[in-house]
């Protein structure tokens, strides 16, 4: 006749196994959590750097010939390095015009530096504005570390 092992032992052998494999989950799990703590919190830091950023357009050097417009922005404000990523316009009957040039293709025209102040000339539009018809809005978009987007607009 074979002896299996005893009660005591089995119940001894059962509570170890299960106190390892609870040790292995809590170790996982608190480095898991260590770890995503520390990515929310530089995520948020990042974000709190980017609310500071203030994009400016100056109202009174917008300029629309046809289907190109110039305008000066300056970005104050932040701490970060603001990527520029487009222009919109809105006509007094509503319509938009949207900058359609490539601002990726001249990455040093749309970095723009804390304190800095840029004319963008010639940029692109989706469409004709009318001669003579004036415009209700201006808005500049940028990108604050690549993720965050800052925007200024400037009403007429």
């Amino acid at each position: 006749m074979r002896k299996g092992i005893s009660p005591l032992i089995a119940s001894v052998l059962l509570v170890a196994f299960t106190m390892a494999v609870a040790a292995i989950i809590v170790t996982w799990i608190t480095g898991f959590t260590q770890q995503q703590t520390s990515n929310i919190g530089t995520r948020g830091e990042r974000q709190v750097l980017c609310s500071y950023s203030v994009l400016s357009v100056d109202k009174d050097d917008v300029n629309v010939i046809g289907a190109y417009m110039n305008a000066t922005i300056t970005y104050s404000g932040g701490t970060e390095t603001i990527n520029i990523t487009g222009f919109t316009l809105r006509d007094v009957n509503g319509m938009t015009y949207v900058n359609v040039t490539n601002l990726n293709a001249d990455s040093t025209a749309r970095n723009m530096g804390v304190g800095e102040s840029r004319k963008f000339v010639n940029y692109n539009l989706t469409g004709n504005i009318p001669s003579g018809l004036g415009l209700s809005e201006f808005r500049v978009t940028g990108l604050c570390q690549s993720q965050y987007v800052v925007t200024g607009t400037v009403k007429f």
